[in-house]
């Protein structure tokens, strides 16, 4: 692991006081959950995960990538389904062990050094206030701190100076641009996306200045649909996998191919799915699935905590039933992301029989799950670290399937239910919540190995970007097929599913 030279949960109380306009509501508190991450079990994944990126990578516009991961099983035989791959947009960083927050902070200013110039304004657009006749605020503003100071750090390394501001305060006039030195500006991303221009030549401005750069993925897919002419030359979106980070599609395309690559027996062979470009390609190709026998979900491009998603599981649905579930979806994502056609194109992919939580004594006994490992950079490596478990907020009752009982996600759950988000999550590199999950630490080590290798698959795709943007602006989502003679993984136990060399104070999944 890199050198840690400060705590990274310490911020400069300069960035804190200048975020205050942003601070004045409750926020979260996940030092419980980092805290009771197991350090043998954190350096044994760390090991068996680490794989080494090479020049020809892109490895250094790369910063983060948070996989999401359902659990299925039959015959006894575990399979793990990665159903997306989020980018730097990512809130529970707080998770984390301080060393892996500090491998992130690393690359984002390392990322940031390499675009700044002096006048250069660079977003850090933060999710929230999606809907606007209940505006959520977001109880994670903490960790952003974490992520605008990395970015000012990064900004003064080429600059010299740097400085940090709202949008809010910029717009209510208590804060205002230097034009003498690059500035990093936290708003929320719906509020950003307002506030942004393009003129003619390609450049974005926000307040008169030009936007260089942003830090969230899902929010530079989003710039990138409503300002289609941004040079993006002159824009650089600080992640370079952000059209996989922000598009279920895309990752579903390139989690496809992958596996066809290099297989492995904890995952599927194939990860089916469809793309839909309009409402009524979206209709037609749910209804042919149905047909067909498939349980079609739906989920849109650039959205985030569920919005949009839809399931299909009753074959006697009836097709005005479908069709208005289909346009409602189409209605949310128009309202909170302010997509004039809706968050086109949409994915279509196979509902998934996930495992549910097994345990009469244990308040978690009957609900659904997904696993969240996050796979970062640490200098000219990608490691994973399994961050959670995500627990569904009620149990899953089979004959009544639904949002509440099937979406595992904690910011949806915590503002439905008014509860805190560390009341749906379990500490993932933990012994007892492998032992609950029924998940031994060797199964998992093959997961966070395929998920770093995966990832560094997406890496290798970041020099076809901008290419890939304009096939997303054409309404063509998939990404180009791998070549015959992409280079095969570095590391020799890439397609290696013996069972990792284990400490002897981990311990292994209880038998069913």
């Amino acid at each position: 692991m890199s050198q840690q030279t400060s705590n990274p949960f310490q911020v400069d109380i300069s960035t804190v006081v200048a975020a205050g306009p942003m601070l004045g509501h409750a926020l979260e508190d996940r030092s419980e959950i980092r805290n009771s991450q197991e350090q043998d079990l954190v350096s044994y994944i760390d090991d068996v995960s680490a794989i080494e990126l090479f020049p020809s990578d892109a490895a250094s516009s790369f910063v983060v990538a948070p996989l999401d991961i359902l659990v299925s099983r039959e015959d006894d035989h575990i399979q793990f389904h990665i159903i997306e791959m989020n980018g730097t947009g990512i809130g529970g960083v707080s998770n984390l062990p301080a060393s892996v927050v500090q491998s992130v902070l690393a690359s984002i200013r390392e990322a940031v050094a390499d675009i700044a110039r002096p006048d250069a304004i660079v977003l850090l657009p933060v999710s929230g206030k999606e809907d606007e006749s209940n505006p959520r605020l977001n109880k994670l503003m903490h960790e952003k701190m974490m992520f605008a100071q990395a970015i000012a750090d990064g900004l003064a390394d080429a600059q010299g100076q740097a400085e940090v501001i709202t949008l809010c305060g910029l717009q209510t006039g208590k804060q205002q641009l230097c034009s003498d030195r690059p500035t990093v500006v936290i708003g929320y991303m719906k509020e950003l996306l307002e506030a942004c221009s393009v003129i003619p030549s390609g450049t974005l401005l926000l307040g008169g200045r030009p936007v260089v750069g942003a830090l969230n993925d899902r929010f530079c897919l989003n710039l990138l649909n409503k300002f289609p002419t941004i040079d993006l030359d002159q824009f650089h979106p600080i992640n370079g996998t952000y059209l996989a980070g922000g598009d279920k599609g895309i990752a579903y395309s390139l989690l496809d191919e992958h596996l066809v690559y290099l297989p492995s027996a904890v995952f599927p062979t194939r990860v089916h799915h469809a793309h839909a470009t309009d409402p009524a390609e979206l209709i037609a190709t749910v209804l042919d699935w149905i047909h067909e026998g498939r349980r079609p979900v739906i989920k849109p491009h650039g959205t985030g905590i569920g919005h949009g998603i839809e399931f299909f599981l009753d074959p006697s649905e009836s097709v005005e039933s479908i069709c208005k579930r289909i346009h409602d979806s189409i209605e949310t994502t128009q309202e909170y992301y302010g997509t004039d056609e809706g968050a086109f194109p949409y994915t279509i992919c196979e509902y998934i029989e996930s495992d549910v939580i097994q345990a009469e004594d244990h308040q978690f006994n009957g609900h659904k799950y997904e696993l969240r490992v996050v796979v970062y950079r640490d200098e000219k490596y990608l490691r994973a670290c399994p961050s959670i478990a995500k627990v569904a907020p009620i149990a899953f009752d089979s004959s009544n399937p639904n949002r509440e009982n099937l979406i595992n996600n904690i910011t949806n759950a915590s503002a439905v239910h008014q509860k805190n988000g560390t009341d749906q999550m379990l500490p993932l590199c933990s012994q007892a919540t492998l032992q609950l999950l029924e998940i031994s630490a060797g199964e998992l080590g093959k997961l966070c190995r395929v998920a770093t290798r995966f990832v560094q698959q997406a890496i290798r795709e970041i020099p076809k970007q901008r290419i890939q943007m304009q096939r997303i602006l054409a309404g063509q989502s998939a990404l180009p097929k791998l070549s015959s003679d992409q280079p095969k993984a570095q590391n020799p136990r890439a397609n290696d599913d013996s069972e990792p060399q284990l400490s002897g104070r981990l311990v292994t999944a209880k038998a069913r």
